[in-house]
């Protein structure tokens, strides 16, 4: 029972990845003419706080120049960190300050220990505040650690102890 289970598990877990958004390397132009930012709350400085890998740079800010371009309020470290604080203090209030969050997911992306600090972090804050986290697949294939996505899935538990009789 237990190899059954662990396998439909691992069966969802790859039907739930290959229904996330996947974008290629090139993108398609928002309009903005059809873009309306959502109002900001009072404890928020940003729509969308956005991790991703220094190699995913160039396809990251595309993306970042389009949401700034519907006028979303977009939070990402190289412009928005402060001087002065640590890194960990940067991404816990850039996050808690933003109404969404962004993983640009890559092989780099799951290489880096900063990028899954981030979210690890963005994890812990949906489970706090109910902030929803936004998964975006660079490439199929991307071997993504199975935590970042538990939160996500609907699981059955079958103890032991319980008869199909």
């Amino acid at each position: 029972m237990y190899l059954g289970a662990r396998l439909t598990y691992k069966h969802d877990y790859i039907k739930s990845l290959k229904k996330m958004t996947t974008f290629s390397q090139s993108t398609v132009p928002l309009s903005p003419s059809i873009c309306v930012p959502p109002t900001l709350r009072d404890s928020e400085c940003y729509h969308v706080f956005i991790s991703y890998s220094s190699t995913d740079y160039q396809w990251t800010h595309s993306i970042i120049n389009q949401l700034e371009s519907c006028g979303l309020q977009v939070c990402y470290h190289e412009r928005d960190f402060i001087p002065g604080r640590t890194v960990l203090e940067n991404m816990s209030e850039c996050i808690q300050e933003s109404q969404k969050v962004l993983l640009v997911l890559s092989p780099e992306f799951v290489r880096s220990r900063w990028c899954l600090l981030e979210a690890n972090m963005s994890l812990f804050r949906d489970c706090l505040e109910r902030k929803p986290i936004v998964p975006v697949l660079l490439q199929l294939g991307v071997s993504v650690p199975l935590h970042l996505f538990q939160h996500q899935m609907t699981f059955l538990y079958l103890p032991r102890a319980v008869s199909r009789d």
